[in-house]
């Protein structure tokens, strides 16, 4: 086993050895092998539903050990599983907490108990609309997405980890809030507070005092928790990103990836994206053509960042133009043209929803790597109908996601509520934007962040973290074509502008974005892995502030991820340091462009502030 982690770790050091002449790149002090155990213990014997009742009797908040339908199958609640080659002896258990004691509600968790546990706490977030406990499963392939590293790398590094399912059971599809639903115009008020924050904040002091007391039994003698962190992307990053604004204190470090920083926005963008293309029958995007958008925009903008090599590091400083770009249909090009209808609906998705004055509402999805998957895959006969898929169809694109966001939790299943209704289209305002973009009622802005805003931090929310000694690591695909990366780059630029400069705020949180790279790094065209954890262990407990990480391209195929197929001993495709925002990647100008020791992050270098007419329109701030 100790040759095998010895070869994964120095993957990582070797690579961060390779860098340590990029200018403001962390070292190999930052990135580090597995941790030795503190002290061994008898697992297996502890790893019984019995004496883990036992030690989680004296805790404050009600725990049940026992078997649950939405996670690993574990008998009684608890599993044992020997050391091999890969991983020492850890034990699995499952059960439920309670999250508000006066209703008894509950949620479901999952903790893993590794023998060689390095006094460490990890808390995992989870994927989707949650109900799940899967992404935030140390041990499952699903986990590099959720945690970037390797599989089996927590395990390995001994944490004590922790995941809950935010309070409900999934139903239906991994986007759907049907696990709301309680009837017409009635959902689950107490599910909807574990959603949003509760689950996670209760876990963040249950799974700590779980974890001393699981380690104090073992060993008979006191358990200390040396320091505790959050993990996660997508929602989970949602999740870390609540968990930085409402209770920071829980944690010494934070990680929050490609996050659903505001629910809202993301149903008023999607959901307009989508209900552009069922304007006309000519309105609808296939594949094939965003193919072609993607290769005129790679003509036009790969070559802005000094070298043409199949990545953009700043899509936002791109001047593509939907509707001025993209060939108009003339009866000649079949199948490489657009209608003017179908650049309208390109440009809805690239473009920022506001509201009827012009205020950006939620910024749109970049030019770099973009899909059709806004666009339905089944287009509903009726393309006025005001209902155009049922809530669980899932050939609607992202219809689902909008209709649950909006429909079931802001609304709360009002049956007379038409979300496809409220969407008009236009161009100009306040915004500035004189693209084709997506227009909502103030009103509905207003009531949807009422009702959601508890679990969508804004910057004004953040004063707190950077009060704290709570380190955050915020991080962002750039291809990201299911929550725009603007989301992110937008909040720290307003985090910056609230609290005195990037300077001041890089003491605290840092942001790092991915260019050529798909959501959570499950897709897309330039290096998406990297060792988050090392990164911020290296920040909280040696005090080296990243100023760069190094990524590395494996095997993009989400398939091969999640079913634990990517060959993790195969050299890199191609690594490339991510600089810390505002700075962007330079290549030196020889050497492979896919060697990152030819590229530097330089100190002082603000590109990644430009906003060129592309970013301008998909609503990016200056």
């Amino acid at each position: 086993m100790r040759n095998v982690k010895q070869r994964r770790a120095s993957q990582w050091v070797g690579v961060t050895v390779a860098l340590a002449g990029l200018a403001g790149c962390t070292t190999d002090k930052a990135v580090k092998g597995p941790v030795a155990a503190v002290a061994p213990i008898d697992i297996a014997g502890m790893c019984r539903t019995d004496a883990v009742q036992a030690a989680v009797a004296i805790l404050s908040t009600k725990v049940v050990v026992k078997e649950i339908p939405n996670g690993p199958k574990l008998p009684g609640g608890v599993n044992f599983v020997a050391a091999t080659d890969r991983l020492p002896a850890y034990c699995q258990i499952s059960g439920s907490y309670e999250t508000n004691p006066q209703t008894g509600k509950t949620a479901n968790f999952l903790a893993t108990m590794p023998m060689n546990w390095n006094g460490k706490y990890l808390q995992l977030g989870c994927s989707g609309a949650c109900g799940v406990l899967l992404m935030n499963n140390p041990v499952a392939p699903p986990i590099t997405i959720t945690a970037q590293g390797y599989p089996g790398q927590l395990v390995e590094k001994g944490y004590a980890t922790f995941g809950n399912d935010l309070g409900h059971i999934a139903k239906g599809a991994a986007l759907s809030m049907n696990w709301a639903v309680r009837g017409a115009g009635q959902i689950d008020e107490e599910g909807l507070t574990d959603f949003l924050y509760r689950a996670d904040q209760v876990m963040a002091r249950m799974g700590k005092a779980f974890t001393s007391a699981f380690y104090a039994k073992a060993t008979g003698a006191p358990a200390r928790i040396t320091k505790s962190y959050f993990n996660g992307c997508s929602q989970g990053g949602r999740e870390a990103m609540v968990a930085a604004a409402r209770f920071p204190e829980e944690f010494d470090g934070i990680i929050a990836g490609s996050p659903a920083i505001d629910l809202a926005g993301i149903g008023f963008q999607v959901g307009g994206a989508t209900v552009a293309a069922l304007r006309s029958a000519d309105a609808n995007i296939t594949q094939q053509l965003m193919d072609l958008v993607d290769r005129t925009v790679k003509r036009q903008c790969d070559p802005l960042d000094g070298v043409t090599d199949g990545l953009i590091q700043n899509p936002a400083a791109c001047n593509f133009r939907a509707e001025r770009d993209l060939p108009l249909c003339d009866g000649s090009n079949a199948g490489q043209c657009f209608t003017k209808a179908q650049r309208e609906s390109v440009s809805a998705f690239l473009s920022a929803a506001t509201d009827e004055r012009g205020r950006l509402v939620q910024p749109g999805y970049t030019v770099s790597e973009p899909t059709s998957v806004f666009a339905p895959v089944r287009r509903p006969d009726d393309l006025a109908n005001p209902v155009p898929w049922g809530a669980e169809d899932p050939t609607s694109g992202y219809w689902g996601l909008a209709d649950g966001v909006i429909s079931t939790l802001a609304h709360r299943n009002d049956p007379s509520f038409r979300l496809r209704a409220i969407f008009a289209y236009g161009a100009g305002g306040g915004s500035g934007l004189d693209g084709f973009h997506a227009l909502v009622p103030e009103r509905e802005v207003a009531l949807s962040r009422a009702v959601l805003g508890s679990g969508s931090p804004t910057a004004a929310d953040m004063a707190g973290l950077l009060r704290s000694r709570t380190k955050l690591i915020l991080y962002h695909n750039l291809g990201d074509q299911v929550l725009t990366p603007y989301m992110s780059i937008n909040f720290y630029k307003r985090l910056a502008a609230l609290h005195g400069g990037y300077g001041k705020v890089q003491r605290t949180a840092r942001l790092f974005t991915l260019p050529g790279t798909g959501h959570c790094g499950m897709s897309g065209v330039g290096p998406t892995n990297f060792d988050a954890i090392g990164a911020l262990e290296g920040w909280v407990e040696r005090g080296t502030a990243p100023n760069a990480l190094l990524a590395r391209q494996l095997d993009p195929k989400v398939s091969n991820v999640i079913a634990g197929k990517v060959d993790w001993s195969k050299p890199a495709l191609r690594t490339m340091p991510l600089c810390a925002f505002p700075q962007m990647a330079r290549y030196k100008g020889t050497g492979d462009v896919k060697d990152a020791t030819n590229w530097s992050c330089k100190s002082g270098d603000t590109a990644m502030l430009k906003v060129g007419e592309s970013g301008r329109q998909a609503g990016v701030i200056d």
